[in-house]
Order: structure tokens, then sequence, then C-alpha cells
């Protein structure tokens, strides 16, 4: 661990909400995981391979500590392959009050937009959530998550195998078949060069996506995509999607929160935090603002990013200012891999 924030690490003990951070994108083991080196040597075909049923449900969504010494502290937990989750409080989708962790039963554009994401680090295979995001650019379609959902910033190597399932609670025995729309996989991945020195400031990242799904089509041409904004004003009031999958809930089920965030005066980030149940899984999530509930649409300003060890129900999503402009410009443009 490369700390650049000690007040964030010696106030609290930081857990990233998604995947387990645990080894080198090259690293080969059995069964084929990390055996391609890089998302871009990888063919669609062979990456929706495979993900079979098995290791769709054994995929971790785990616990990313970090002690007041900087050591990371690795607790994983299985991840859900059954039933709908279990909502931590509030209602089931629509409305303005408070939520702190409900299925989103509403439907609209956010249901299609917001997905499961599935990735391999090391000699393991993880889940975050992810949102596709407008891009502007013919041709390619964008993804929005977590930096830790799509590169292992202790060593220095990016996700394999990355795939993105948009509205994968309507296929909990999952086939890529079986899911309402199908699966995309990425052609490129892009993160912060901070995210990239540990900096949970930034921990932003975009997957380029090819075309995929049922019929080889562009992934934003089929679900559509959210608008982004960059250094807009908080606090405001916010929703929170993603797919959490640690106990009480199963990774099958779309969950939300909602309630207008606040400054960081735990740890002293520059993050903002939102009263939520969102754990495990949940990482890459979409925050939105100006989000219309009857329609499912809204304007992407963070990403569930990680929570205090200590801190109940307290999520913390990332700044989207100039250094996550700067990224998704890179996204934008690249055909490889890139730390931006």
């Amino acid at each position: 661990m490369r700390p650049t924030r000690p007040a964030l690490l010696l106030s609290a003990t930081a857990v990233l909400a998604g995947a387990l951070l645990t080894g080198g994108a090259a690293e080969a083991a059995p069964g084929g995981v990390g055996a391609v080196a890089s998302a871009t040597g990888q063919s669609h075909a062979a990456v929706v391979a495979y993900w079979t049923p098995a290791r769709v449900a054994s995929a971790v969504p785990a616990d990313l500590s970090v002690d007041a010494l900087g050591r990371r502290v690795e607790t994983g937990k299985p991840g859900g392959s059954g039933g709908k989750g279990k909502p931590g409080g509030g209602g089931s989708g629509g409305g303005t009050t408070s939520v702190t962790g409900a299925s989103w039963n509403a439907g609209g554009a956010v249901l299609k937009t917001t997905g499961k994401v599935l990735f391999t680090m090391g000699a393991s295979n993880y889940v975050c959530s992810g949102s596709v995001v407008q891009d502007g650019v013919a041709g390619r379609a964008l993804v929005l998550t977590a930096g830790h959902c799509v590169y292992d910033d202790v060593k220095d190597a990016f996700a394999t195998n990355w795939m993105f399932v948009p509205e994968f609670d309507t296929a909990p025995t999952f086939t890529c078949d079986s899911t309402a729309y199908g699966c995309w996989t990425a052609s490129a991945l892009v993160t912060t060069s901070q995210w990239a020195a540990s900096d949970f400031n930034h921990d932003i990242g975009f997957a380029v996506m090819g075309a995929g799904g049922k019929a080889s089509s562009q992934l934003d041409d089929v679900v559509g995509a959210q608008a982004i904004a960059f250094n807009t004003a908080h606090p405001t009031q916010v929703f929170a999607f993603g797919y959490p999958a640690a106990t009480p809930y199963t990774g099958n089920d779309l969950v939300y929160c909602s309630g207008t965030d606040s400054a960081d005066v735990w740890g002293g980030s520059t993050d903002f935090s939102l009263s939520c149940s969102l754990n495990g899984g949940s990482s890459g999530g979409p925050w939105f603002r100006d989000f219309n509930a009857a329609t499912g649409v809204g304007t992407l300003t963070s990403v569930n990013s990680f929570t205090y060890r200590g801190l109940k129900n307290r999520m913390f999503g990332p700044y989207l200012g100039s250094v996550e402009q700067a990224a998704y410009a890179a996204a934008k443009a690249t055909t490889t891999n890139k730390v931006a």
C-alpha cells in the first residue's frame, strides 16, 4: 500500500465496497484464471465462455480494509446466488425521501443502464457494479465503475475477463442468453493515475465496451446511457445503485439508496458520503443527481467506492473533478488499457 492520505488511513479503517484486490492480472491460475495479460488481448467470445454459471455464482464480493499502519487486511465473503436481496430500509423505488437500502422496483432507464461487473484479478474472480455513461462517440460505449474494479493498485495490473451484464437481476441463474440483454466485454480499461497510486479520492474507472449482447450490438445502442457531470456543487440529493452481494444481500437484486450527500467528516477524504447499507459487490455502482424516479434518468456524479470499518451504513463516493474528467476523455479515445 502506498498511502497518499494519512488522515484517511489513521482516523478509521477503510473498506472498499466491492472487489478484493489480491493479485496481478497476468498471473496464471488453474482453470484459466488470469491467463491473458490484458483486456485488449481477450476476445469477446473467450470472456463470455469463461464466465460459466459456476464461476459467476462463486465470484467474490469482498472487503478490502486498511489499518492505521497502511496494511491491507483482506476478508473475503462468498457471493450469493439465490433469491432477492433483503432491503436495509426505506421503500421500493421512487420518491426522494431517505432510503438506506431497498430493492429498486420502479424500472425505468436505471434498471437497464446499471449492471453487474465480473472480472478476474490474480487467481480469483470478483464482482462489482457499473453504469453505462454517455460518451458521444459513434461505435463505442463506456461503463463507469470504481477504479478498484478495473485496476489492482498493489500489483499495478489491470483486470482480465472483464464483463458487464445490464439488468442482471432478470437472470439469477446465470447465462448470458438468460439475461434481458446479454453480456458485453471490455476492449480496454482506464483508471486515474491517482488510483494507481492508491489514492481513494480518485477511485474511478471506465471500461471501453466492444460489440456484444444478443445481437453483437453496441451496448449504449441497446440499453441507453446516462449523462455524466464533473465539478458539480454539493451537498445535493442523490440516488445510489448497485448489486450488493454480502449479507443480507445476495447480489441478484438491484438495490438503491437515496438522500442528501455530505462531506467526509470521519476520515478526511474529499469523497462525499451517503447514509446507505450497500456493501460488497456494489462498488462502482452509480450515484445520480437530478434523478427522475419515474423515468430512471439522472446525471452521474459519483460511484460507490468505500466504507469505514466500524461506521455502519455509510457509503462514500469520490468527487468527479478534473482528474476524473481527464480519465473520461482518455476512455473516449483509447484503444488500449490506460492509466490516465
